[in-house]
């Protein structure tokens, strides 16, 4: 019998998803699509309860042990289901400005990328992780390319799926010397072999080949080359989707792989030379190309490769405290970029284009709005005493246990880099007389949503333990780490 516990968050994501597909086929042409949000949002809510109840229904192993779904599993989940919630609560007024033609297929598109990035938290076997990560990221190709008559959707779409390709190939390759040198497709037993043969070129040539394909997609420097235009060109609603989901599918990914499967010697210190070396890039090239942008969404797609860059060195630490911090940083994350993403979205509803210049006055056109910007964007340069101040502080001390000094000293720089071209758009909200003085409106639920991404931000940073004992409890997961 099939342990279906194991899988039971995906079977609800692509039980919605048919759902209202299905249901809107019985929608007559024209009519409101009020109901499809409602179910994408029951079907998602109900995911969500599951993890974060941790109900016996929820855990689980299944198909021999190609799908584990744990304590660090669900956390992952949990991260991923968030930022389903908060993207379908976007599309609301996205998909209606946009005449709710095709609502019913992009929310579809939209769980199964959610099925895809959520049961690759739970894969410990490479050929069900790559299916996995296919599934999110085909169905983000779509998505990235769905407004099909905008010229810049349909080219991020387009760089998206050639680079992803790309990367694909790379990493598939890098599985296949994986499986030649071990003849198991198991994560665990992959390790457990690798332990009793000597290094060779073979192995180092695999990692090689999988951190790069893997550095693609949390776009890592120098496979960050996709993120400008596709965050730029995509539709905002799945922007942020690919900001937070995307990147926590990523690193777990990365944990899975690396700390659970290559943590051996011989290997081990191939891989952590490589994130050391693209750590600092990623931070000093993703910092240093967001202070002349003069787009907004431009400028978040660079801030997210230099907080990729951050979120490596927890990572390299690759214990205990190491993963704690990564898992940590990724659920904080979530609550400050959607608060980021979700008030470009409702200002660019009203001027119609994404600039920093019409940030102008926003303070006096919209002063929650201006307060989520200045709250969240404060936290994401680690400023004291919010989420992304308490964040770092874990990701840098695990490094500096581990003796990465001077890629922490990088780190701290490359922050204080970051305040700068954050202060330019706050400086414009605050100081900045407007050139339109009419207010932004904002729905009572929108405000809402602001309102709980600034207090999830300073709760996070003000009072992390809770938090951090979830984090703890799910890095627990591996024996090897305690």
């Amino acid at each position: 019998m099939i342990a279906t516990a194991a899988f039971s968050v995906e079977l609800i994501l692509l039980g919605t998803s048919l759902l209202v597909l299905g249901w809107d086929l019985f929608l007559k042409e024209g009519s409101k699509k009020d109901i499809l949000y409602i179910l994408a949002f029951l079907g998602t809510g109900a995911a969500t309860l599951l993890v974060y109840d941790r109900c016996p229904w929820s855990t689980g192993t299944a198909f021999a042990g190609f799908l584990v779904t744990d304590s660090l599993a669900l956390f992952g989940k949990g991260i991923i289901l968030i930022a389903t919630l908060y993207t379908l609560a976007m599309l609301v007024r996205y998909l209606k400005k946009a005449g709710e033609r095709y609502a019913a297929e992009f929310i579809g598109i939209l769980l199964i990328a959610s099925a895809g990035a959520t049961a690759l938290a739970s894969s410990r076997e490479i050929i069900t992780l790559y299916i996995s990560l296919e599934t999110l990221t085909i169905s983000s190709y779509l998505l990235a390319s769905f407004a099909k008559k905008d010229a810049a959707s349909n080219e991020a779409g387009m760089k998206y799926l050639l680079l992803g390709a790309f990367s694909t190939a790379l990493l598939l390759f890098g599985f296949s010397y994986l499986y030649g040198l071990t003849g198991t497709t198991m994560i665990e037993e992959m390790a457990s072999r690798l332990r009793l043969m000597p290094p060779g070129p073979l192995g180092v040539f695999a990692v090689i080949l999988v951190v790069a394909g893997l550095a693609f997609k949390i776009a890592l420097v120098p496979f960050h080359m996709w993120a400008p235009d596709v965050y730029e060109g995509a539709p905002t609603p799945v922007t942020a989707y690919l900001s937070v989901a995307s990147k926590t599918a990523g690193f777990m990914a990365f944990i899975q792989l690396f700390v659970l499967g290559l943590t051996v010697p011989g290997l081990e210190e191939v891989w952590m030379g490589l994130f050391g070396v693209l750590a600092v890039l990623t931070m000093a090239v993703g910092n240093l190309a967001a202070i002349p942008q003069t787009n907004i969404k431009r400028m978040m797609a660079f801030s997210s490769v230099g907080q990729a860059g951050y979120i490596i060195l927890g990572i390299l630490a690759a214990d205990k405290l190491g993963i704690t911090a990564v898992l940590y940083y990724l659920f904080l994350y979530a609550f400050t970029n959607f608060g980021i993403f979700y008030s470009i979205q409702l200002v660019s509803h009203k001027t119609g284009n994404d600039l920093i210049e019409d940030y102008a006055g926003l303070s006096r056109r919209q002063p929650l709005i201006a307060a989520t910007f200045l709250v969240c964007l404060l936290s994401l340069a680690g400023v004291p005493p919010l989420a992304g101040f308490t964040g770092k502080w874990y990701l840098f001390s695990a490094a500096v246990q581990r003796g990465y000094v001077i890629l922490v000293f990088f780190g701290i720089l490359f922050s204080v880099v970051s305040l700068y071209y954050y202060l330019q758009v706050i400086r414009k909200a605050y100081i900045t007389e407007p050139k339109d003085a009419s207010e932004i409106p904002v729905h009572p639920m929108e405000k809402a949503i602001l309102l709980f991404s600034i207090v999830m931000t300073v709760v996070l940073g003000a009072f992390p333990g809770a938090f951090m004992r979830l984090a703890e409890a799910a890095a627990s997961t591996f024996p090897a780490l305690n």
